[in-house]
């Protein structure tokens, strides 16, 4: 009996052991974040956070996110104090810890998994107020982007332990992409190259639409083909509630475009503004397309929102995340998080 107890109390030892020794031992001895969605913690004194100094960050971080249609910050702020930062704020999210001293380089730093499973710790430091401020003007955007990025992940995280696995394995078995949806959203349309997904509440929408189609020696990579492509998509796949109606991409405001590569593949981002033409409905959207190498063809993810009475950025965050996830059968799973 003592060497049956002996033996498990030893596996048990060697599990927690190997968990701690690895990439993944922090989201085993880790506690859970704090904090909502696309808070930041401001960690700074009260005076200097009423000062210049707290202006400019709000100015920075609470910014209005582009392509929205009605003004809502990158991120909510919440100040406190150095010396209260304890135990009941050191597990939230997104940390942002401001010093000054002659001592300090003026730098921005990153630090992962410091308190929390997840969270993310950034220090911005230097010699004074003034040269924070220069310093915020400087490296702003990459702060925005990083931000976004661990935002994004979590809800990656979140997705992959609420899979709807019978989607999964009909998209895996089916269409030949991986793809984690999570449970709440059901299979709307499944054709042979389009698929359509959705989440409904009584006040708000978010849907993910899936096109993959051959490329037949042409190069999809650039803003117009896009553009054209999901348009001719939505005009033919999502109809409005009045007959005529059909979603397109609101011509009154440019989108954004940006190219990137990650692992060994590439990928066209597109966000902007839908409308609903002949009808009266509107929102975010975001594009992801990218080249599939296993079956040579070309995969367009769009992800979109209706919420006309509620703020629209977390839930296009949420959609994000989800298209995010692709990959492909016979590839190395890929979770894109390209370089800012």
């Amino acid at each position: 009996m003592k060497k049956t107890i002996l033996l498990i109390l030893s596996a048990v030892l060697a599990i927690i052991v190997n968990s701690c020794g690895d990439s993944g031992g922090s989201q085993v001895i880790l506690p859970n974040l704090s904090g909502s969605s696309g808070e930041v913690l401001v960690v700074l004194d009260k005076a200097k956070w009423e000062g210049p100094l707290g202006h400019k960050i709000r100015e920075v971080l609470g910014a209005p996110v582009p392509k929205l249609p009605q003004a809502e910050p990158y991120f909510d702020l919440v100040n406190t104090s150095p010396g209260a930062f304890s135990k009941l704020y050191q597990t939230h999210r997104n940390v942002l810890f401001v010093e000054t001293g002659e001592d300090k380089v003026n730098q921005v730093s990153f630090l992962e998994n410091t308190y929390s499973y997840l969270q993310l710790m950034i220090n911005l430091q230097g010699k004074n107020d003034e040269e924070l401020m220069k310093l915020l003007d400087e490296k702003g955007q990459t702060i925005i982007n990083k931000l976004n990025i661990a935002e994004r992940d979590r809800w990656i995280s979140v997705y992959k332990k609420s899979l709807n696995s019978m989607i999964f394995n009909n998209l895996r078995d089916k269409h030949k992409m991986n793809l984690h949806m999570p449970a709440n959203f059901a299979l709307d349309v499944d054709e042979k190259g389009f698929l359509w997904f959705s989440y409904e509440t009584p006040t708000t929408t978010q849907a993910i639409l899936v096109h993959y189609f051959d490329h037949k020696g042409k190069n999809y990579f650039n803003k117009d083909s896009i553009m054209k492509i999901r348009d001719n998509m939505t005009r033919e796949k999502v109809e409005g509630p009045v007959s005529g109606s059909y979603m397109a991409i609101e011509d009154q405001v440019p989108v954004d475009f940006q190219l990137f590569r990650f692992r060994q593949r590439n990928y066209a981002e597109m966000r902007g503004l839908w409308t609903l033409e002949n009808g009266f409905m509107g929102g975010p959207f975001i594009t992801l397309v990218t080249k599939d190498e296993v079956n040579d063809r070309f995969v367009m993810l769009d992800g979109f929102v209706y919420a006309p009475n509620d703020e629209k950025r977390e839930l296009l965050r949420q959609v994000e995340a989800i298209i995010y996830t692709i990959s492909f059968p016979d590839d190395s799973e890929v979770v894109v998080t390209p370089k800012n």
